[in-house]
């Protein structure tokens, strides 16, 4: 066999099996490419537990804008696996306002797809990414209800 001009002794049986080595560890590699997107997926669900049961939440993530709303009723949403993180400003009668940040963080598939092809796939479709599975959002009583309230329960008793 000559390659580049110069005679190399493989037998057929050598050059078979190094093209059969070769092609088996592209094969793989193709294979293991995006693996986080095959194994863990590029969509997930948030469960938001909600106190007072009032709460009314906009969700939005940065580049993404208005995602959608939750509620005590509706409290679980659908969303793409992102880098940017997620921003739910919730509101409910006689609470103060409150905005949380729900932090997007690498899974471990997503770095063992780094390791193996830099992860370009996993990067690009968000797979391997992922928020908590469940966020407990508790707003503050509003200091002004709260002596409207005081003041009710005083008027109450002296009648």
């Amino acid at each position: 066999m000559f390659i580049n001009n110069k005679k190399y002794n493989y037998s057929k049986w050598e050059v078979v099996m190094r093209l059969l080595t070769n092609f088996s560890l592209i094969s793989l590699v193709s294979l293991v490419s995006g693996c986080a997107s095959i194994t863990q997926g590029t969509q997930q669900s948030i469960t938001f537990i909600l106190e007072p049961k009032e709460t009314n939440c906009e969700i939005t993530r940065v580049g993404d804008g208005n995602i959608g709303r939750i509620s005590s009723t509706s409290n679980i949403i659908y969303v793409g696996k992102d880098k940017d993180d997620i921003i739910a400003t919730c509101n409910a009668n006689g609470y103060e306002q409150s905005t949380i940040k729900v932090v997007s963080g690498a899974t471990g598939a997503g770095v063992a797809s780094v390791l193996l092809d830099f992860g370009i796939t996993d990067m690009i479709t968000g797979a391997m990414y992922c928020y908590p599975e469940q966020v407990t959002i508790s707003l503050e009583k509003s200091p002004i209800t709260s002596v409207n309230a005081t003041r009710e329960s005083k008027t109450t008793a002296v009648k």
